[in-house]
């Protein structure tokens, strides 16, 4: 039977929720503050937990908190109850680690609703067990020296691509551990991150301890999150990274890294052994400036010319570089170019809606997944699916028509 802790100050929501999941195979045990649902739940853990926010002693969020940072909480599904709406309380449960939110007071069905598809999500999550692979991970690194040009949603997006196409085990992992936004994006809670895993010696670590940090999101990509403050940085030792890093390839089929805006060392891991660098620019001097920085790193680094892509985020709607200024600038062909499509990039971002999983028909979601039609292994794209995907069929569609004209 599923066990469901309640944390609440106010017995009358115990008795609400209590009558609410009566009959539906869940054993709910009561607790009246935070302090008491923290025992509860290391002396009999729960499967899910609902939990109050304002409540003595501690707060909601300090108790999710509290749950996260214990790895046998890592992953059971944390329900916050406040009596207060808007983007502030969303984003406060987010960041504790919740996996979702709901206002006081709510009625049996929505109580009942929530309560099925957070224990659906954590049914669909064990479907990441340990396994033996029998071909290599391809591995594609998104970078660029200069911030705010969309590298992010190019990871997020493409990432999300290749599970659409292939339905085959995708990581993202969000390596700018400073300032990193792929969970924000992702719309998903900080249950676990990469700091995370800081306690474990590097020659300890293995993918059951991987496990507790890898998050999944509803179109089927596993996620790693960056830490939420840039102080837990530096927790994670590149010791500990590049054994992490070497369990995680033996796992997936795809691994997309968004990676940090410069060369550190965690970074050189990753672009050592990525198969692809897509280098980003957008049309001004100073990002063209900055890709020219980082060509001329990896020429130093050794990396063959057809590792590295470049792809033009087209940021302004006029006066920027020209697409053939940039390519005589940087003395080879752009692959490939986004249009400018501001509402559709804010609205994704601030709503933690991946376009090309929630509007897959809008003209940047077509061109992205028809890039990661033609980024993904060459194993993949020379044989037609035994069960093709909708996103496979659409992008056969259109590049069959691309082709014939």
């Amino acid at each position: 039977m599923t066990k469901i802790l309640v944390i609440d100050d106010e017995p009358i929501y115990h008795k609400v929720i209590a009558h609410a999941l009566k009959g539906l195979n869940y054993e709910v045990t009561q607790a009246l503050d935070g302090l008491e649902g923290l025992k509860a739940a290391s002396s009999d853990p729960p499967d899910l937990v609902i939990c109050d926010v304002m409540m003595p002693k501690m707060s909601g969020y300090d108790v999710t908190r509290s749950l996260r940072r214990d790895p046998r909480f890592a992953s059971i599904p944390i329900l916050i109850l406040t009596a207060h709406t808007g983007l502030e309380e969303k984003l406060a449960a987010f960041e504790a680690g919740a996996d979702a939110h709901m206002t006081k007071p709510f009625t049996q069905a929505e109580l009942i609703e929530q309560v099925a598809n957070l224990l659906h999500q954590v049914e669909l999550s064990k479907k990441l067990v340990t396994k033996t692979r029998e071909d290599t991970c391809y591995i594609i690194a998104v970078h660029s020296l200069r911030g705010g040009i969309g590298c992010s949603t190019l990871a997020v997006n493409l990432a999300i691509g290749l599970v659409g196409l292939w339905e085959r085990s995708t990581l993202l992992m969000d390596m700018a551990l400073s300032a990193g936004q792929v969970a924000l994006m992702l719309n998903v809670p900080l249950k676990r991150t990469w700091a995370d895993i800081a306690e474990y010696p590097p020659d300890k670590i293995d993918f059951e301890a991987l496990r507790s940090i890898i998050g999944e999101h509803e179109s089927g990509l596993y996620f790693i999150a960056a830490p939420p403050y840039p102080s837990q940085a530096n927790l994670v030792s590149d010791e500990l990274f590049k054994t992490a890093f070497h369990q995680l390839k033996t796992q997936f089929d795809y691994i997309v890294a968004d990676l940090p805006h410069d060369f550190n060392d965690k970074a050189l891991k990753v672009l050592d052994a990525a198969d692809l660098i897509l280098l980003v620019i957008a049309p001004e001097m100073a990002s063209v400036r900055a890709a020219l920085a980082a060509l001329d790193t990896y020429n130093k680094m050794g990396y063959a010319e057809d590792k590295i892509k470049l792809v033009l985020n087209w940021t302004f709607e006029r006066k920027g570089l020209g697409r053939k200024h940039i390519e005589s600038v940087m003395r080879r062909p752009v692959e490939f170019v986004l249009p400018y499509s501001p509402d559709i990039f804010i609205e994704a971002i601030n709503f933690g809606k991946p376009f090309l999983f929630h509007k897959p028909h809008e003209n940047v979601s077509t061109m992205l997944e028809d890039i990661a039609y033609h980024i993904s292994k060459t194993e993949h794209r020379v044989y037609v699916p035994s069960s093709p995907t909708k996103a496979w069929l659409r992008t056969s569609q259109r590049l069959s028509g691309q082709k014939s004209t």
